[in-house]
C-alpha cells in the first residue's frame, strides 16, 4: 500500500501512528497487537499525529533510530519477530516506517513478557484463557478444521492424510496444487 493511502485510511486493526521515535515501547506493544489478531500484519509510522497530521521524525541519526529500534525488536519479541524498517520522505518530512506480518506457524507473539490483541484501532491484553485459545485455533498439530491451502484456497472439513512411521502419525498438510493447509477462521 502507498504511504498516502496509509495515511488517508488512518489508524485501524493494522495501521498505527506515532508522532515521536520515544513512544516506541508503546508502538511495540501496538505492533505485537496488530500482528496477533486475525490479519496477523500490522504497520507503524513514526512522525505522524493520531489523527493524521504529518509531523515528521525528530531530527538526528536516522540510522542510530533505526538500528535501537531494531535492537527492541530483537530483544522484546518472543518469537522473534521479523520486522521491516525504513524511511519515507512525504511533504518535505521524514518518517520512519515498521511494519511486520505473524507467521502462520506462530499462535502468538508477545512483546516484553505480554500477549497484546488489536481490536479495532485499540490494544488490550490477552489473558492466559485466550493465549491458551489462540494457541489450540491455530496450531495446526491440534486444530480439527476446517484446512484452506494458502495457494489455490481449496478448502477441507478434515485432513485425512497422514503419515505413520516409527516416530508415530503425523498429519500431512500438503495440498495437491503444491500449497499447505492451514487452520481457517
Amino acid at each position: 500500500m502507498k504511504l498516502r493511502d496509509l495515511l488517508a485510511n488512518g489508524e485501524g486493526q493494522t495501521t498505527e501512528f506515532k508522532k515521536s521515535l520515544s513512544l516506541r515501547r508503546e508502538a511495540l506493544e501496538a505492533l505485537c497487537a496488530m500482528v496477533n489478531a486475525e490479519g496477523a500484519r500490522g504497520t507503524v509510522v513514526f512522525g505522524v499525529e493520531p489523527n493524521g497530521t504529518i509531523c515528521g521524525i525528530e531530527s538526528g541519526n536516522l540510522d542510530t533510530a533505526q538500528r535501537s529500534l531494531s535492537q527492541a525488536i530483537r530483544g522484546g519479541f518472543d518469537p522473534p519477530l521479523h520486522a521491516e524498517i525504513w524511511v519515507e520522505e512525504l511533504e518535505g518530512k521524514q518518517l520512519l516506517l515498521l511494519s511486520a506480518e505473524r507467521p502462520r506457524s506462530v499462535p502468538y507473539h508477545e512483546y516484553n513478557g505480554r500477549a497484546w490483541i488489536r481490536q479495532g484501532s485499540e490494544k488490550r491484553q490477552l489473558t492466559l484463557s485466550e493465549k491458551d485459545q489462540l494457541r489450540r485455533s491455530r496450531d495446526r498439530a491440534f486444530h480439527p478444521g476446517p484446512w484452506k491451502c494458502d495457494r489455490c484456497g481449496a478448502r477441507v472439513g478434515q485432513l485425512i492424510s497422514v503419515t505413520v512411521s516409527k516416530d508415530g502419525m503425523k498429519k500431512n498438510y500438503d495440498c495437491s496444487c503444491g500449497g499447505q493447509f492451514w487452520p481457517c477462521t
